[in-house]
């Protein structure tokens, strides 16, 4: 079986062990996913196109991104690490884009059996249209394999 797991850096240990809670894993390949989005950036978008805002001087932009690049490297490293006790082939891969449809389109290229996304978070309805965030929203409308989605306290 094969199986996408977003990976986020925030509670990526507890979907791991959830996960192995709900199904047998032996033999499992796990592909940790972790996007580079436009979400931390977007503020900043937003503040130097109103009128008389700036852009970032270039020494900031560049260490925004190697914080970027930084966070998701250590995010799939201790993801990766803790799947790997679970005797578990484990691959990790890092994209850009939007989180959602990188996705969707890394399951059908990869051929995923099933893909794993977390709920909306603790401060979320656990149930309704608000319980996942929009990754998880399009990721379960438009993945082509089936999308397990993780609530509760994940």
């Amino acid at each position: 079986m094969r199986i996408g797991l977003l990976v986020d850096g925030l509670h990526d240990r507890e979907a791991i062990d959830r996960l192995s809670n709900l199904t047998n894993l032996a033999g499992a390949e796990i592909l940790l996913v972790y996007v580079h989005g436009h979400g931390a950036r977007g503020g900043f978008d937003l503040i130097r196109r109103r009128p008389g805002g700036h852009g970032l001087p270039p020494q900031r932009e560049h260490e925004l991104a190697e914080a970027e690049v930084r966070r998701g490297a250590e995010a799939l490293a201790d993801a990766a690490r803790h799947a790997a006790s679970l005797n578990v082939t484990v691959r990790t891969v890092e994209l850009t884009g939007e989180p959602g449809r990188e996705v969707c389109e890394l399951a059908g290229r990869e051929r995923l059996d099933l893909v794993v996304v977390r709920g909306a978070g603790r401060d979320a309805p656990p149930l309704g249209p608000r319980s996942v965030g929009p990754a998880a929203r399009f990721i379960t409308d438009h993945c082509p394999c089936p999308v397990l989605v993780l609530r509760g306290d994940v």
